[in-house]
């Protein structure tokens, strides 16, 4: 009986950590704007700027990779986010971009 105690008490602890971890993470990384239409990721610029994803941007988003696969896309979770090479650009959710920041279409 004290066994079944303990590891419920180690199944609490784990439940409860999980939960803190993923408050701290939505707490960090907050949506920033509603849902848009147009696909769920768009592509932030060396300069800062953001725009729509290309169709071939699209299937390679989609596309289902191995998670050891080094040819995985990378996506931000916050537009500050930078490359450890120090460049802002990469793939990002489309509601975490500021809202006072425009999302340009594809020319």
């Amino acid at each position: 009986m004290v066994l079944i105690y303990i590891l419920m008490g180690i199944l609490g602890l784990i439940v409860i950590l999980i939960l803190f971890i993923w408050i701290y993470w939505h707490l960090k990384n907050p949506l920033l704007r509603e849902k848009e239409p147009g696909f769920q990721y768009v592509y932030v610029e060396d300069d800062g700027s953001v725009r729509e994803v290309s169709k071939e941007d699209e299937d390679y988003l989609t596309q289902r990779f191995d998670p050891t696969d080094g040819a995985r896309p990378y996506i931000k979770s916050s537009y500050r986010e930078r490359t450890p090479g120090g460049k802002l650009s990469g793939f990002i959710d489309r509601r975490r971009v500021p809202k006072k920041i425009t999302i340009s279409k594809l020319s």
